[in-house]
Order: C-alpha cells, then structure tokens, then sequence
C-alpha cells in the first residue's frame, strides 16, 4: 500500500483519544485489531527529492531489501532504482539509517525476531510539485502474529512517564508507545517487548516494570497481547 510520507506516525498517533493530561500513563482502550504488520513502518523519515531530478522533471521509483534488526534498524540494506538514476537512490540510502520497523513478534512468548523487509519509495512530480511515497510488504511465507486486543487485565499497575521527556522542553507532547504482552495461562505476564518506535528505549524500561505485575483471567493457553499506550502532557 503506497502511503503519503506526509503523515509519518502522526496519523497512528492522533487517532487514539488522549487517556491523561499528566505524565501519568494507561493502556488505551481494546481496538479492533492489531496495530501490528511484519516488517511495517513504525519511524519513517522522508528522504529528499534530488534538485536536478526534480527540475529535469524526472521521477522514479526506489525499491529496498533489508533485514529488519530486534531493534528496529537495517542490516543488508540493498537498494535498486527505476530508472536507474544514482541521485535518487543516494537520497534514500542518507535516510535509511533513520527508519525504524516493524521486527517479527513470535507467537505465544511475544519476544522480537529478526524478519526481511521491503520499502518502495516513489518519487512523483504532482502539479509541479515533488511527491514523495512509501509503501511496504509483509514477508512471503510468514504467518500473522496471533494478537489478542479484546482482553483486559483484571490487575493493573500504571507505567510511569520518563523523567528525561518530562524535562525535555523538545519532548513531544503526545506520543504512542505499543507493547507485545506475553502472558500465561494462569494470567501472569511473562514477557515485554515494546515496538521500536519513537522514544521507545526511554519508555521501554518503565513500561515493563508495571505492566510485569499486570494480571489478566486464565485462558486455555499462553497468548500474546497488543497493548496501546498513548500519553500526553499538557
């Protein structure tokens, strides 16, 4: 699916309906399915449109392969451009090293795997414009993550908010977090891994550290939840 750049995580993050005017944080409520994609963009910065391409009135389209890290970064990262203009590639390779997706969350334990990825990146010329989009593709082969949305926990503990952004004036002041909560059969949670998305390493630990004593009813068997954090400060 081609996207427009222009949005970028701010679509995913104004969509949620602010939960706290204070640092203080709560899972937002049970959406009806899963942010999660494999191999999806979660941090996506816009590389620029070459100034001799755009006034030579050239575009083109720039595919990249990579393998997406735990951590969400790229390894292996091969680009091919079509036309085959270097510029237009050059401009994609400068902000690779920027994005951040989705790795493979592994069903029912939650932890990340590594998984490869393909970005499309298209450089158009709109009304005399330049026009820069993406799109990406979930691995051939690969099974979706059973993700559950629709089960709250009967215990809950509230993360707390990130000193660091708390006395960052730059800090943004709405932000998603999202957490795959492993849990067991008797509830317990056994298991944290937070997507890789902005701001994500400050959160990581707090998050972690309430959302470990968290409870939920005993189900059948070991699952694997998608929890939303949205925070905001006035």
């Amino acid at each position: 699916m081609q996207k427009c750049l222009a949005a970028l995580l701010a679509a995913a993050a104004t969509a949620m309906p602010a939960l706290a005017a204070t640092p203080a944080t709560a899972p937002a409520p049970a959406p009806e399915k899963p942010l999660y994609q494999d191999a999806g963009m979660l941090v996506l910065v816009a590389p620029a449109f070459p100034k001799d391409e755009l006034a030579a009135g050239r575009t083109a389209r720039v595919d990249v392969t990579a393998l997406v890290r735990t951590d969400g970064t790229l390894q292996d990262v091969r680009l091919s451009a079509n036309p085959p203009v270097e510029a237009f590639a050059s401009a994609v390779m400068d902000v690779v090293s920027l994005w951040r997706l989705q790795p493979r969350i592994v069903t029912p334990g939650c932890a990340a795997k590594e998984t490869p990825a393909r970005v499309a990146i298209w450089f158009d010329i709109v009304n005399g414009a330049p026009k820069v989009s993406y799109g990406t593709s979930r691995p051939q082969g690969v099974a979706p993550a059973e993700l559950h949305t629709d089960r709250q926990p009967v215990k809950m503990v509230t993360p707390l908010y990130p000193k660091r952004l708390l006395q960052d004036p730059n800090a943004p002041k709405a932000i998603l977090q999202v957490a795959y909560v492993a849990v067991a059969e008797d509830g317990a949670v056994t298991g944290v891994t937070l997507a890789p998305m902005l701001h994500y390493r400050d959160f990581e630990p707090l998050i972690a550290a309430a959302v470990r004593q968290w409870k939920y009813a005993p189900q059948p068997s070991s699952w694997c939840a998608e929890v939303r954090f949205h925070m905001t400060l006035d």
